[in-house]
């Protein structure tokens, strides 16, 4: 996307925005954070391991057994969850946050995305690009929407995706992630990334080959679907719709390169969500997310306490809600494209989202 000088037009919502920006830069966010919450637990960090694993194969397990087919739909969103908490165990790895060994992470890491059949190198740099950039309106790689006139110019295919995965295929946005980069070496610019996502491609292909042949053999392109596309779809919406809420949000602008800044990227544009505790656990504190922007390093078992120093040293700067399905709704019904004039978002019909999401305010058309 070209350099931009958006917004033409910021409201009062946006210059507050601005002025919190303008207060922490310059902060050492991290150093809010007590150095031994930084400390990996590998023992932990194998508990939660073991859980997504039991949670994944158990609910996969339950759809073999299941008396009717009714009982598939809850159990494939179990393994979903089972899937996605494996996600977020891959997600400390890929941070270097689940041992101190780099070689563990990895091994570790590319076990856990099997059931995403994700190739890890590939999610591993894509996500680092988003850590460096993220609500960068020109260069964050997750859930960055674009100008109404350049969706008019995308080709067919490229808008069916794009209308499709800002509302009813919400779900699929990962999917359309994972289908642009995580089979692409050359995606990625750095020679280095490239062989890593090689070595990893070549690691996902094999155990696909070792794994899918058998589960075919004995149980049919039905099993298959079954067992496991059924699961890896489930998978990828709790991954979507996480990932979705945590950065979308009507008071949330994306930001031009003119107007972003590191440490507003890490303490400003994510929305954390009040999850029961059950969910806490299963997620490994996915949702708690502010202060795994702030320090990635920190272990998922210790984000809990790194979010209570970051909220105590910086009063008013951490969102914060209690997680609804309405949330979700909303998203998908209304932010749809950046806005241009407000910084902030309209919808498919060009009608303007209120920063405060109050009622759409029509866009003046010269």
């Amino acid at each position: 996307m070209a350099a931009y000088n958006f917004p033409s037009a910021p409201d009062e919502n946006f210059k507050e925005f601005l002025r919190k920006s303008e207060k922490i830069e310059g902060e050492r966010l991290q150093a809010a954070i007590p150095r031994d919450y930084f400390e990996p637990r590998v023992a932990r960090g194998i508990l939660g391991f073991a859980v997504s694993w039991a949670l994944y194969i158990g609910a996969i397990a339950g759809v073999a057994l299941a008396p009717h087919w009714l009982l598939w739909i809850p159990l494939w969103i179990v393994a979903g969850l089972g899937g996605w908490g494996l996600h977020c165990i891959a997600h400390d790895c890929g941070h270097g946050s689940f041992s101190r060994s780099r070689k563990f992470n990895f091994a570790v890491g590319h076990v856990s995305l099997l059931p995403l059949i994700y190739p890890f190198h590939a999610w591993r740099h894509v996500h680092n690009l988003h850590h460096s950039h993220t609500n960068n309106l020109e260069l964050d790689t997750d859930w960055r929407p674009v100008p109404a006139a350049l969706y008019d110019r995308m080709p067919f295919h490229e808008k069916v995706i794009y209308h499709g995965t800002r509302t009813w295929a919400f779900w699929g946005g990962t999917i359309n992630y994972w289908r642009e980069s995580g089979f692409r070496p050359g995606y990625f610019p750095k020679r280095e990334a490239r062989r890593d996502v090689r070595r990893s491609m070549v690691f996902v292909l094999a155990v696909c080959v070792l794994y899918f042949t058998p589960l075919i053999w004995f149980t049919g392109v039905t099993g298959f679907l079954i067992y496991f596309v059924a699961p890896w779809l489930a998978t990828h919406a709790w991954f979507s719709a996480t990932t979705l809420m945590h950065h979308s949000s009507s008071d949330v602008p994306y930001l031009t390169n003119e107007h972003w800044t590191r440490n507003a990227s890490r303490l400003l544009v994510t929305t954390d969500y009040v999850y029961p505790k059950w969910l806490l656990f299963l997620t490994h504190n996915i949702s708690i997310h502010t202060a795994h922007h702030v320090a990635p390093v920190v272990p998922y078992y210790n984000l809990r306490k790194a979010q209570a120093a970051l909220k105590a040293a910086y009063p008013g700067m951490v969102r914060e809600e209690k997680v609804k399905i309405s949330q979700l709704a909303r998203i998908v019904r209304r932010l749809h494209f950046y806005d241009t004039e407000s910084g902030y978002y309209t919808d498919f019909s060009r009608t303007r989202i209120a920063p405060a999401d109050a009622e759409p305010v029509p866009v003046k058309t010269s």
